[in-house]
C-alpha cells in the first residue's frame, strides 16, 4: 500500500451497527458498513441499476440493494442473488476510533470470477428427470 493512502472518512460512532453510510473522496463514492466486529467498504452503486448500497438492508456479511433487492457480499463484492455482477471492495482499518479507507486500493475480487466459472461448469439438472 502506498504511503498516505489511508483516508479518514468518519468516526466509528457515526455508523450504527448493521448499517451503511455513503462516503466520497475524489471520484470515489463508497458505502462503509459497520458489522460490529469489523467495518467493510464497497462501491456504493449496485451492479444492476446503480442503486445506493449504503441505504440497503444488511444481513450477515451482505447487503440487499434497496432498489431491486440484489444481494451483494460485503466481503468480496460479488452478487450473491439477483443476477451476475460485482462491485469493488476497499481496504478499511480503524485508527483511534476513526474509520479509514484506502480508496486507491479498491479492486474487483477474483472470487466473483471463480463463482461465475463454477456455476457455468456445474451440470444443469433436468427438472423432468
Amino acid at each position: 500500500m502506498k504511503n498516505g493512502a489511508w483516508v479518514t472518512v468518519t468516526g466509528t460512532g457515526t455508523i450504527p451497527l448493521k448499517e451503511g453510510r455513503r462516503v466520497s473522496h475524489g471520484d470515489h463514492e463508497v458505502a462503509v458498513f459497520n458489522l460490529g466486529n469489523k467495518y467493510l467498504a464497497v462501491d456504493n452503486r449496485c451492479p444492476h441499476k446503480a442503486g445506493p448500497l449504503a441505504d440497503g438492508i444488511v444481513a450477515g456479511q451482505a447487503v440487499f440493494c434497496p432498489l431491486h433487492n440484489w444481494k451483494i457480499s460485503l466481503e468480496n463484492g460479488c452478487a450473491l442473488s439477483g443476477g451476475k455482477g460485482q462491485v469493488k471492495i476497499y481496504p478499511v482499518k480503524i485508527l483511534n476510533q476513526k474509520v479509514c479507507v484506502a480508496f486507491e486500493e479498491g479492486a474487483l475480487s477474483e472470487a466473483c470470477k471463480e463463482r461465475t466459472a463454477d456455476s457455468l461448469t456445474k451440470p444443469v439438472r433436468d427438472p423432468n428427470s
